[in-house]
């Protein structure tokens, strides 16, 4: 393995962001290599790569916008790459650099959204719809009716990642569809502050319906 790899997977073992941050500003190679450690979504160290990858983009984005430009079309092409599943990860690393980057990648938000039929990214879909969201509401708001869809889905994850982008964007129209599903049972693995953590569908919902009553997102 590389050494700067190591290095890499080391830091975020230790959720040093701070530190992948600033090696992604010092070695450009930084950031290639969080995308080639973001696929397996049942590690830990896969969400956490997305999380720096926004965090990154939004350093970098300050001397050279460019080149968080060109990261996010080379996120484009992996998702519309025919070479398997290299690109299922794509929509949420997306997700986190329109997120911490509201107005120079602001027109992305659509293209993501655009890509939910699509079965393997649908989840990534949402979860960049959640996150973009409290951020930037007007690039992602219009897709209501899309997030609402989901809340039937009978994937779990589905259903769950839609009651959750529902409370981060404030759909007042799904509270119905919340109020339903607040006894859901189903489970969902949610990454939040850098851990995979067992959320039930109903958990979710409950404090979305919380999120939508209050106006806070």
């Amino acid at each position: 393995m590389p050494p700067l790899k190591k290095e890499i997977i080391a830091l975020l073992e230790n959720k040093s962001f701070d530190v992948l941050v600033g090696l992604s500003l010092a070695d450009k190679k930084t950031i290639s290599l969080l995308i080639s450690l973001s696929y397996d979504k049942n590690d830990r160290k896969a969400w956490r790569a997305m999380e720096v990858i926004g965090l990154a983009t939004g350093k970098i984005a300050a001397s050279n916008p460019e080149a968080v430009r060109n990261i996010a079309g080379r996120l484009l092409w992996m998702i519309r790459d025919e070479s398997g599943g290299i690109g299922w990860s794509a929509p949420e690393i997306l997700g986190e650099i329109v997120r911490n980057n509201p107005v120079l990648c602001s027109d992305l938000a659509p293209i993501i959204v655009s890509f939910h039929e699509e079965e393997m990214l649908c989840s990534g879909v949402l979860r960049a719809i959640g996150r973009i969201g409290p951020i930037n509401p007007e690039t992602v708001r219009y897709a209501a009716p899309i997030v609402r869809s989901y809340l039937s889905s009978p994937d779990d994850t589905l259903r769950g990642y839609a009651a959750w982008a529902s409370g981060e964007i404030g759909i007042t129209e799904s509270l119905s569809e919340l109020e339903g599903i607040k006894s859901d049972n189903g489970h969902v693995g949610f990454y939040e502050e850098g851990e995979i953590r067992p959320r039930t569908v109903g958990e979710i919902a409950s404090a979305a319906l919380v999120k939508i009553r209050s106006g806070r997102r």
